[in-house]
């Protein structure tokens, strides 16, 4: 969203840094802040009553998160620094005014929510696999779809992407390790081929 909005507006945006695990914002805080990511990724999350964290989307470098705030009052959930992070916060308010005066700069939002709308559905459709060893096979399989490779993520986090715990996805990955379904190294996961 940010790419498409003028430069003045994006240039007097405020930047904020993040150390990993460093919270933006939390569920119930005012909505005044549409952002976007710099460096680094933000994870969107709601923590469940068992303790478990629900990931619901993990904004990327050049991506925009927490749009909902163009048409509401309140965050629906928590934003938290994955890596250490720097993001731009443009005001939710001067955002929808020029979205509302170019159509182009909506246009290009669409495009980009639809992008993230089709990611999302691929997520839902991995996190309804019941077996972890189908649902992280799917999920490598899916990549090109979702963006960020895994060599870039570590497991805990690709674990709360998929809705495991982190210790079930370590067992997996050793499972299908010695299966020969997957190879890894130190900063890499993919499937073997074959």
């Amino acid at each position: 969203m940010l790419s498409s909005l003028p430069a003045e507006l994006v240039a007097a945006a405020p930047r904020r840094e993040l150390g990993r695990g460093e919270f933006l914002f939390r569920a119930g805080d005012r909505a005044r802040w549409v952002f976007a990511v710099e460096k680094g990724r933000v994870r969107l999350e709601r923590p469940l009553a068992d303790g478990f964290v629900l990931t619901l989307h993990t904004a990327r470098r050049g991506e925009s998160f927490a749009e909902a705030a163009l048409f509401g009052e309140r965050y629906h959930c928590d934003a938290v620094a994955e890596t250490a992070s720097r993001v731009v916060a443009v005001d939710g308010a001067e955002a929808l005014a020029v979205l509302t005066a170019e159509p182009g700069t909506a246009l290009e939002l669409a495009r980009r929510l639809a992008e993230q709308v089709r990611a999302l559905r691929a997520l839902l459709e991995i996190r309804n696999i019941r077996s972890a060893e189908e649902r992280l096979v799917r999920y490598l399989q899916l990549q090109p779809l979702l963006g960020e490779p895994p060599d870039e993520r570590p497991l805990r986090a690709i674990a709360a992407e998929i809705g495991l715990r982190e210790e079930t996805l370590y067992r997996t990955v050793r499972r299908l390790e010695e299966a020969g379904t997957l190879r890894r190294d130190r900063r890499r996961i993919e499937l073997s081929e074959g």
